[in-house]
C-alpha cells in the first residue's frame, strides 16, 4: 500500500547534519545528564567515542554552518556555554564557534580511537548481528549472535570498528558499533554456531532457528504519540517511510526518537520515482541510503513495491525491471555496509497481485514473476530479509482457501509468506513490512476499492493481528512483523485510517490480543 508520509519541520530536517563526522547513534543521542558542567576558561578535551573529528559551529544548533573540525583528542579552552548546556562556546579562527558538549569533557583523556585495545565483555544491542571470518563485510558469514548475547573481544581491527572475538574454537570478527560496552561474557556462542547453516549465505540469519530467536513487530507510524503504547504491547520496531532527499531529516528525527525510546528504527526509502530505472541514478540513491545508515538506521527498506509502475517509473513509463531493480538492491546494501555494519538491508516488498496474469512486463510484473527473476539475479546476496505485504485480506491469516475475492495466493497469509520465502529458496527471511486488515467499524463505509473489507470488524482485526504475530514468530521464516497501521488518520479513496490499531476515538482494540501473543 501507498502510506501518506508525515513531515517534520525544519528543525527537525537539521539533524541530519551530525554532530561528529561519521559519528554512530549511540554517541548522537547521548544524554546532557552525563556531561560534567565546566565554567568558563576551563579546559575541555574532544572525545568523540568512534574517533571521528568534532565538527565545530557557528551557531549552538544542528542548523548552524560547519565551520571547521577539531581532531580527537584536542584540548581547547572554552569561552562560555549555551542557555541548554549543550554547546561549549569556543574561539575558533579568531571567531565565536561552538562544538557539542558531550563530546568534550573537563579535562581527561580522548576516547581511544583506532588503537583501542580490546575492553572487559561487550553486549549485542542489534536484533541479530553477523559472525564474520574477518574484520569487513565482504568477509564471510560463519555465525550469528543475537541482542544481549555478551562476549568478551580479544582485540580489536586496525580501524577500529570491528571486534575480534573467539568464536567455535575459531579468530572471528562482529562489528563494533553493534554492542556496547558492558555484560558477563557468557554468551552460548558454541549454541548459537550450531544453529547456523554450515555454509552460511551472505544474508543475516538465513537459518530458521536463528530466525525463530529474532522475531520482533513494530508499527508503521504518522506520530509520536503513542510510542509508550507501543513498546507496552510488546512492539520493539518503529517505522516510517521516507522519500530522499527531502525526507532524510523527517527519518533522522525519527531514528532519534525511536532510539531515545528504547525502540529500533526501519526506514521505508524510495527516491525520485521518475529515475528508478536509471543505473546511474542507483549510486545517488544510495548514497541517500549510506546518509540513513550512518544517522544508525536499524533496517533500511530499498524502495516501495517495485513491480508497479506508478511505484517505479511512474504509470506508463515503462520502467519496472527485477534485474534493474536488483542493480539498485546491490549498490545500495554495498554502500549500506560500508556505512554501518549493523544496519539490516530489506529488499523492497513487492505488492501482492495476479492483475498482470502471471506475466511481467516494463508496465508491472505479479510478484511472483517479479520475485523469481529478482532470486534468478542474485538478489539474496545483497539483503538480509526480503520485505512483504500483507494488507489486502478479508480472512484470517489462519483461512488458506475460500475467500470470497477467489483463491489467488495473494488473498491469504500463508499464500503470500510461502511464495515470497519460497522465491528465494528458504535462504532469506521474510520481513513483513505492511501488514494490516482494514475495517470500517467507527470511522464510516469503505470506498468502493476496499469494499472487499466492508465485512471486517474491529474484533476480527485484533484477533487477526494477533494471530499473524504466533503464526510469524513461530513459522521460523519470518525475520519482523510492521502493523501496517499505528495512528494514520487519511479517509478518503485511500482509508489509510481504517487500517489503524489506534482509532480516532483513542480505543485500541488490537492492543490486548497482540500484548498476549508477544507474552507480555
Amino acid at each position: 500500500m501507498k502510506s501518506q508520509l508525515f513531515r517534520t519541520s525544519l528543525a527537525a530536517a537539521a539533524m541530519t547534519l551530525m554532530l561528529a563526522q561519521g559519528a554512530l547513534p549511540q554517541v548522537v543521542t547521548a544524554s546532557t545528564n552525563q556531561r560534567t558542567m565546566v565554567s568558563a576558561g576551563s579546559e575541555v578535551t574532544v572525545t568523540v567515542p568512534t574517533g571521528d573529528p568534532l565538527n565545530v559551529r557557528s551557531a549552538p544548533s544542528l542548523q548552524g554552518d560547519i565551520i571547521g573540525t577539531l581532531a580527537n583528542g584536542t584540548k581547547i579552552t572554552t569561552a562560555g556555554q549555551s542557555d541548554d548546556g549543550a554547546w561549549w562556546k569556543i574561539s575558533y579562527g579568531g571567531k565565536d564557534a561552538y562544538i557539542y558538549a558531550a563530546y568534550a569533557v573537563a579535562g581527561g583523556a580522548a576516547a581511544a580511537p583506532a588503537s583501542a585495545s580490546a575492553p572487559g565483555a561487550v553486549t549485542v544491542t542489534y536484533e541479530y548481528l553477523n559472525v564474520r571470518a574477518g574484520p569487513g563485510t565482504d568477509q564471510s558469514i560463519i555465525g550469528g549472535l543475537k541482542a544481549g548475547d555478551s562476549v568478551v573481544p580479544t582485540g580489536k581491527s586496525s580501524d577500529s570498528q570491528w571486534w575480534q572475538i573467539a568464536y567455535s574454537g575459531q579468530t572471528a570478527y562482529i562489528y563494533a558499533a553493534a554492542t556496547s560496552m558492558g555484560g558477563t561474557g557468557t554468551a552460548a556462542v558454541a549454541a548459537v554456531a550450531a544453529a547456523a547453516p554450515a555454509s552460511a549465505p551472505a544474508v543475516a540469519a538465513a537459518a530458521p532457528g536463528v530466525n525463530a530467536g529474532g522475531f520482533g513487530i513494530g508499527g508503521h507510524i504518522h506520530t509520536f504519540d503513542y510510542l509508550g503504547k507501543m513498546k507496552d504491547i510488546g512492539m520493539t520496531w518503529v517505522k516510517f517511510q521516507a522519500v530522499l532527499p527531502g525526507d532524510l531529516g523527517g527519518a533522522q528525527n525519527v531514528i532519534n526518537t525511536a532510539h531515545a525510546q528504547g525502540m529500533k528504527a526501519l526506514i521505508g526509502a524510495k527516491g525520485d520515482l521518475s529515475r528508478a530505472g536509471d543505473a546511474n541514478y542507483h549510486n545517488e540513491f544510495a548514497g541517500y541510503l549510506a546518509t540513513l545508515a550512518k544517522g544508525g538506521a536499524d533496517a533500511i527498506e530499498v524502495w516501495n513495491e517495485p513491480n508497479l509502475d506508478r511505484e517505479y517509473g511512474g504509470s506508463g513509463h515503462g520502467q519496472v525491471n527485477p534485474e534493474n531493480y536488483v542493480d539498485m538492491l546491490q549498490k545500495a546494501y554495498t554502500a549500506i555496509r560500508a556505512a554501518n555494519g549493523g544496519t539490516m538491508v530489506v529488499g523492497g516488498a513487492n505488492a501482492p497481485t495476479g492483475y498482470f496474469g502471471g506475466n511481467c512486463s516494463s508496465n508491472g510484473c505479479d510478484d511472483d514473476q517479479f520475485l523469481a527473476r529478482m532470486a534468478a539475479a542474485g538478489a539474496a546476496n545483497y539483503m538480509d530479509c526480503m520485505g512483504a505485504h500483507h494488507n489486502g485480506s478479508m480472512v484470517g491469516p489462519d483461512t488458506t482457501s475460500g475467500a470470497p475475492t477467489g483463491n489467488h495466493y495473494s488473498w491469504y497469509f500463508w499464500g503470500t509468506l510461502g511464495m515470497t520465502y519460497n522465491s528465494f529458496g528458504g535462504k532469506v527471511p521474510i520481513c513483513w513490512t505492511e501488514l494490516g486488515y482494514v475495517t470500517g467499524e467507527g470511522i464510516g463505509a469503505l470506498p468502493g476499492g476496499f469494499s472487499w473489507g466492508s465485512a471486517t470488524t474491529l474484533d476480527n482485526q485484533a484477533q487477526w493481528l494477533a494471530r499473524a504475530v504466533q503464526l510469524s514468530r513461530d513459522s521460523g521464516k519470518v525475520k519482523m512483523m510492521i502493523v501496517w497501521n499505528i495512528d494514520f488518520r487519511q479517509f478518503n479513496d485511500d482509508p489509510q485510517s481504517a487500517f489503524s490499531i489506534f482509532r480516532p476515538n483513542g480505543e485500541c482494540r488490537a492492543c490486548g490480543p497482540i500484548k498476549a501473543a508477544m507474552g507480555k
